[in-house]
């Protein structure tokens, strides 16, 4: 059987199809074998372990595909089943039905595969037996839809010219038992002279395959020579439908539409959905329907009653009666949805079908029914309607005349008595008067009419009542509780008011508390815009009800019973205002002791913005304008210092606007932009324009990490050298002696790890200004550094770091509990916060800018992953060792837990990722190369003959020194830096290598990665990929920024099939993170979960090579 690679990509599946395709030219298909007494092929094919492929042809052709992978088990096909396919494919394509072909051979065998063959009738099925049924099934349905049955008419008229026409004729059959009645359907066809296709099947493969079929001497079906008009292409193409449908069902085994009786093989069973299928087409098409008593006659379907006639009389003495007629001639389809009448097919809903079977059993043994006076009502106002549908309706005179239709008036009346309120329903017609909930009711006097109740809205009522939260009480509706009162005023009421007209009594008109006017919320600054007023007023109450209405507001409560007994209905929409601001400034129960709430200034940003409020809800005019600023600090006119206005750029500019406004109103913030955009630079300025109120006793205090401490310094000497800078370092007696002299400097510099030993001399101190670079650095709360900077005392602080979250939104809420405390309750409310009150919370402290969007001059950065390959002795290494660490985790893990654990875990994945840079990093004495380092010398004599000129990063010192060796031996001097070298030695090897000397700078990634202005480089080689790509984006930071000419090309070296290719992963979900808080993004990210842990060591899951 041949088939073609377009079969192939049918079956499997687009994705499944490439996949397999790039299995097949990567030689994994092994050992692919024809059983020729079995007609089967099988095959080894190499994944991430060898799976077995087997297919076998059965003697119609058809195909069955079955692989031992997990992913076919699950949906039914899979690359390996793919890959073996195109295999054969190829064999088919040089005229070979396949041998034992091995691996050596198979580069040969398999060079030349046609990018796309031509379509055949080829069939491909998939296995009959799989283990998860619901996929195999969605699977061979959507089969249904590909190869010939969806482009027939393309296939099978390609050129009609000089073709003769067939004729058809497609009989509908039906099929009548004493068990069961269905729908089948024949065919004749031919040219001049029709005949009987007494094999139909066998005839709509012939036509899928485009191949004759012998009728008898005098016609041969054969579609080179004859052509088919489209209508009768249509109506044949569902007929394929029909007979693949079958086919899957019958293959999987679930059984296919049938009844008793199914017709032979010059028959189709019809089933419901084919027959949906076929309905708009038959009037299109020669079709006639038999098996009715009307031979020969055309299908007719008709979208109307039958002819059944219902009519409706007087009966006895006092009764009437109901006749029909019609009914014997009607034969029911009810799978089909249809009934027969005189040769004609009637479409019906399942309603009316059921209807009419009962009717034929009810009507069976006489064709009148006798009806009671009684019974007249509901006939008249419930069964006339249907019968109408089901046929033609008369009424005769003598009962029309009797029927009476008056108008529905319902009436509700309310009373309240002994703390219980009751409720009466009447309904008014006319004069008659009923009470529903009295059984048996004798409202009409005289039999001779027949009242019409409008029995819809009578039973909108009563399910309006039993609903509620009254219940029947004899012949009323009553509610006790406080909760059903409420209920029935507010909820019930409200629900009957349009139908039915309510009464209340006076004692019932006391129990509702009328609003008017409404409640008004209003909000302001104090005088000195230290404190935000919320007042809440509510006219006709004093101000401790108004706490007790505001208390049940917060408290989520429909209603407050007040001191006069009234229901004040709290879901009313004009509550909606104080609702609002309680849950956005987060209200609670305790905070209202008064009828005006006070809060710190800050949480004015917190409010609603105005024009979502209604217009009860009024801001004051000090509210509005603080708003104002601070929203949108650049329309702020703060002065820039003299000489530093021509040094900043325009996004810069607003940056200072934004720590000025900040500024005025000690509030604190994040400076948050991007790598290389200056936010020393701005700091400065703001420092300069700072200088004026900076009292005798009071200076600023700028925190860093330590190696950027005098990088601070030469920044002020290059752009502010009238501020007088002390450095806080030296030993420590050193430190104290210029501590004490601060008097003399305008700012004072010192370093986190200083700040931590020397804490005792900042103790007491009053700073005007706190500035902490690199803020990261107290991300966690908890630590020593955090909590060293938490005790400086200044009036107004900011943090400046290009990544204030590097794995969770603690980070983000660790760092404004130091610069801003007051923004957030505590750690406790930040963490309950969703993390959209969050991003709108800390929108105006946070100013973030990237670099694409500040600086169309900056060049672009080209970033590729550069794949290696472990050598054969180091993958026995990492192969041994990984086989180890997981099986050590997985018991760690079980026996342990995941936390206690944890670091464990990580201390090994640490070795692996070692043991991709060099195993030489902790194996002693190990004497065998690197493929990663190999690659790395490579790629730098690339870059150092194409003129570039690079800096190599990598978290291991032990790893740079071993590049060193390597690239010195190589005759490649590089500059060094890692967290050993002198923080003066650091500025003086970054200004040599910008000014053009060396062509290589290896850098330690977390003692170099930050501060460093390295734009001399045009290339940045991550050699070992960290965590957080935040502290990479850092590295890559000191190439590419401001005053950089040159693209700059990122390179991240990654070991193929390894743990690193995990971490990789892990980046990618982690580069959202600050984009959701900061820049409005969706999912949020933490630190290493179990679940990434078992992902990296591929617990429960592939290795991806073997030696």
């Amino acid at each position: 059987m041949f088939f073609t690679l377009r079969d192939i990509r049918d079956l499997c599946g687009e994705t499944f199809y490439k996949r397999g395709m790039s299995y097949y030219k990567a030689g994994r298909v092994n050992k692919l074998t024809f059983h020729e007494n079995e007609n089967s092929y099988t095959a080894q094919v190499k994944g991430s372990i060898s799976y077995k492929v087997q297919i076998n042809i059965d003697s119609e052709g058809d195909m069955e595909v079955d692989c031992t992978c997990p992913a076919y088990e699950d949906y039914g096909c899979c690359k390996h089943a793919a890959a073996t396919l195109i295999a054969i494919n190829t064999l088919q394509q040089k005229g070979s039905t396949g041998g034992k072909h091995q691996n050596s051979a198979q580069s040969a065998l398999f060079s030349a595969v046609p990018a796309q063959a031509p379509a055949t009738g080829s069939k491909l099925v998939q296995a009959k037996t799989v283990a998860k049924p619901s996929y195999r099934q969605a699977e061979q349905f959507i089969s249904l839809f590909n190869g010939t049955p969806v482009d027939m008419g393309k296939d099978i008229n390609m050129i009609s010219s000089g073709r003769e026409q067939l004729q058809f004729e497609f009989i509908i059959k039906v099929q009548n038992t004493p068990s069961s009645i269905g729908l089948s359907l024949e065919m004749r066809m031919g040219l001049k002279r029709l005949y009987v296709v007494s094999k139909i099947k066998q005839f709509l493969e012939c036509m899928e395959q485009r191949k004759p079929m012998y009728f008898t001497s005098q016609f041969t079906f054969d579609q080179e020579k004859q052509c088919i008009n489209d209508a009768d292409i249509e109506f044949l193409s569902v007929l394929v439908l029909m007979k693949n449908t079958e086919k899957i069902y019958k293959r999987t085994g679930v059984g296919y539409y049938s009844y008793p009786g199914t017709p032979d093989g010059r028959a189709m069973v019809i089933s419901p959905l084919a027959w949906d299928k076929l309905k708009p087409l038959f009037s299109k098409v020669n079709a006639v329907l038999e098996g009715t008593g009307h031979p020969g006659a055309r299908v007719e379907l008709l979208n109307e009653a039958p002819p059944l006639s219902f009519s409706i009389g007087k009966g006895g003495t006092e009764g009437y009666a109901l006749t029909v007629s019609g009914l014997d001639k009607l034969l029911l389809l009810p799978d089909h949805s249809c009934l027969i009448s005189d040769g004609r097919i009637y479409n019906q809903d399942a309603t009316n079908i059921d209807r009419i079977a009962q009717l034929q059993q009810n009507f069976s043994a006489s064709k009148r029914m006798d009806l009671s006076p009684l019974q007249m009502e509901p006939l008249v106002q419930r069964v006339l309607p249907a019968l109408r549908l089901m046929g033609t309706v008369k009424v005769k005179k003598e009962v029309k005349e009797r029927i009476v239709e008056p108008e529905l008036e319902p009436k509700l009346f309310l009373d309240y008595e002994n703390g219980e309120l009751t409720a009466r329903v009447e309904f008014h017609y006319d004069a008659i008067l009923i009470n529903p909930l009295i059984k048996d009711q004798a409202f009409i006097e005289n039999n001779n009419i027949i009242l019409v109740r409008n029995l819809q809205l009578e039973d909108h009522i009563i399910d309006v009542m039993d609903q509620s939260s009254m219940r029947r009480k004899e012949e009323l509706w009553a509610a006790g509780s406080e909760s059903g009162i409420y209920e029935a005023l507010y909820e019930l009421i409200p629900l009957l008011e349009d139908s039915t007209a309510i009464f209340l009594t006076q004692a019932v008109q006391n129990l509702v508390q009328e609003r008017k006017p409404y409640p008004k919320v209003s909000a302001d600054l104090s005088e000195g815009l230290d404190w935000l007023n919320i007042s809440f007023e509510l006219e006709g109450l004093d101000e401790k009800e108004i706490i007790r209405v505001m208390q049940a507001i917060v408290e989520k409560k429909k209603y407050i019973r007040l001191r006069s007994g009234a229901f004040l209905s709290l879901e009313e929409e004009y509550f909606n205002d104080f609702r609002m601001v309680a849950d956005h400034l987060n209200i609670g129960k305790k905070d209202l002791r008064a009828a005006t709430i006070r809060f710190p200034s800050v949480h004015a940003l917190q409010l609603p913005e105005r024009e979502k409020s209604s217009k009860h809800l009024k801001w004051g005019k000090s509210l509005r304008l603080f708003l104002e600023q601070l929203k949108e600090p650049e329309n702020m006119d703060f002065e820039l210092p003299v000489h530093m206005a021509s040094v900043l750029r325009d996004y810069q500019v607003r940056g200072f606007q934004w720590m000025k406004t900040l500024s005025r109103f000690r509030f604190g913030g994040i400076l948050a932009d991007d790598m290389g955009l200056g936010k020393t630079i701005q700091s400065i300025a703001y420092i300069c324009s700072e200088l004026a109120e900076i009292s005798d006793q009071s200076r600023i205090l700028i925190i860093c990490p330590a190696s950027l401490t005098y990088n601070w310094a030469n920044e002020f000497a290059r752009f502010a050298p009238e501020v007088r800078v002390l450095v806080a370092a030296g030993q420590k007696a050193e430190r104290s002696e210029l501590l004490e002299g601060m008097e003399e400097a305008d700012v004072v510099i010192t370093s986190y790890p200083l700040l931590r030993r020397d804490i005792e001399l900042y103790s007491g101190k009053t700073f005007h200004a706190l500035i902490l670079d690199e803020a990261q650095a107290i991300k966690n709360a908890a630590s020593q550094t955090a909590q060293a900077v938490k005790s400086i005392t200044a009036a107004r602080k900011f943090a400046l770091t290009g990544t204030p979250i590097e794995n969770s939104l603690d980070e983000l809420g660790a760092i404004f509990s130091v610069v801003f405390p007051l923004l957030f309750s505590g750690r406790k409310a930040f963490k309950e916060l969703p993390v959209e009150r969050i991003s709108a919370i800390v929108s105006p402290f946070i100013l973030r800018r990237l670099k694409k969007e500040v600086l169309e001059e900056l060049p672009d950065r080209i970033e590729t992953v550069q794949r290696t390959e472990l050598l054969d002795e180091q993958k026995k290494i990492y192969l041994a060792y990984l086989s180890k660490h997981r099986e050590e985790t997985e018991q760690d893990l079980q026996a342990e837990g995941f936390q206690k654990s944890r670091m464990k875990i990580l201390a090994g994945i640490t070795r692996l990722r070692q043991i991709c840079c060099h195993p030489a990093l902790f194996i002693e004495n190990y004497e065998g190369g690197s493929g990663k380092l190999e690659q790395l010398l490579e790629t730098v004599k690339e870059c150092q003959a194409s003129g570039k000129r690079m800096l190599v990063f990598s978290q291991f010192s032990s790893m740079l020194k071993l590049i060193r060796q390597s690239l010195e031996a190589a005759g490649i001097l590089p500059f060094y830096l890692d967290g050993a070298t002198p923080a003066g030695e650091r500025v003086e090897m970054c200004r040599h290598f910008n000014e053009g000397e060396g062509d290589a700078f290896l850098i330690s990634l977390k003692a170099g990665g930050t501060g460093l202005n390295l734009t001399g480089a045009d290339t940045v080689i991550l050699y070992d990929l960290w965590w957080n790509p935040a502290v990479e984006e850092q590295a890559i930071g000191r190439a590419h920024r401001m005053g950089q000419r040159s693209v700059v090309q990122v390179i991240r070296m990654v070991t193929e099939g390894s743990i690193e290719e995990k971490i990789l992963e892990l980046q990618q979900r982690k580069k959202d993170l600050i984009e959701e808080v900061i820049e409005a993004g969706e999912n949020s990210v933490s630190r290493l979960s179990e679940q990434d842990i078992r992902e990296m060591l591929y617990i429960n899951g592939p290795v991806r090579w073997e030696c």
